[in-house]
């Protein structure tokens, strides 16, 4: 199975505050962004889950609501802040926060999660999801990375066991670079590599595999930020010229379904028991 995911968040929320002026966030490109996005998906019938951010919904409560309609919503958190840059009230806060804002516009509560960034810095933060009534989380990651720490042996789903209470987890899919697992099928990594390359990945991955994409990802006009570090400047930026091309043949290569239909496809007694 394949499934598609989409963080619904502005195409500054990756860059980080502190290199942005107030003229940088009131560019605001989410609607058109997203409606280019859509149509993309739309012409191949491609299904997806929208993990969006809560203040975006309040921005743009139509946009949405009108989302919702036809795909599933679960959330991404309220504001686009890292775990690690929040202490657990706040985190706490900070997810019923966004359920409260998607259940008020959406009319159903959310039970499935992101982080932003995949941030999960340790197992003390996932007792939050469960208190806040979260289901299914597709957060934890395989292998080290810039905004989180390896927190799974594998990449396929498994069960989140703390205290005799249990969350789905369907985490990101990795890639295999120079035989090492270094990296995320979706996102900047979607956007760097040359198609072949995604392709042969998600071939390889034919009983799992989880892709992420952002709006942002299909904008290449979107602003450039100057005074980045070399890093965050390619990471930003590479491949946004091609990328919309590059995602309309990947979702007309392959058959994508959403999280809550890829749930019913597991069988969730076999699956793995990861304690944390």
């Amino acid at each position: 199975m394949h499934i598609l995911t989409v963080d619904v968040e502005e195409w500054y929320h990756l860059l980080g505050v502190e290199y942005l002026n107030d003229e940088d966030i009131q560019d605001r490109r989410m609607e058109s962004n997203l409606d280019r996005l859509l149509k993309v998906l739309e012409e191949h019938g491609a299904r997806a889950t929208f993990f969006v951010l809560g203040s975006v919904a309040e921005e743009y409560p139509d946009m949405v609501r009108k989302l919702a309609e036809r795909y599933e919503v679960g959330s991404h958190g309220y504001r686009h802040r890292l775990l690690g840059d929040m202490g657990l009230k706040d985190f706490e806060k900070d997810v019923m926060h966004s359920m409260e804002v998607l259940e008020r516009i959406c009319g159903k509560r959310p039970i499935r999660y992101r982080a932003p960034g995949f941030s999960f810095p340790d197992e003390d933060y996932l007792r939050v999801l469960f208190d806040c009534g979260v289901e299914t989380d597709c957060s934890l990651a395989a292998i080290n990375h810039p905004y989180g720490r390896k927190m799974l042996k594998g990449d396929g789903p498994c069960l989140i066991e703390q205290g005799g209470r249990y969350i789905r987890e369907m985490p990101p899919t990795t890639i295999s670079l120079l035989g090492r697992r270094a990296g995320f099928l979706g996102g900047g990594y979607f956007r760097l590599f040359p198609y072949m390359l995604t392709r042969r990945w998600t071939e390889q991955n034919r009983d799992y595999s989880m892709t992420y994409i952002h709006p942002r990802d299909v904008d290449a006009g979107q602003p450039r930020i100057k005074g980045l570090p070399p890093l965050r400047r390619l990471r930003s930026y590479v491949g946004l010229k091609g990328a919309e091309r590059k995602l309309r043949r990947y979702v007309g290569d392959f058959d994508f379904v959403d999280v809550a239909t890829a749930e019913g496809m597991i069988d969730w007694d076999r699956v793995p028991v990861v304690r944390l």
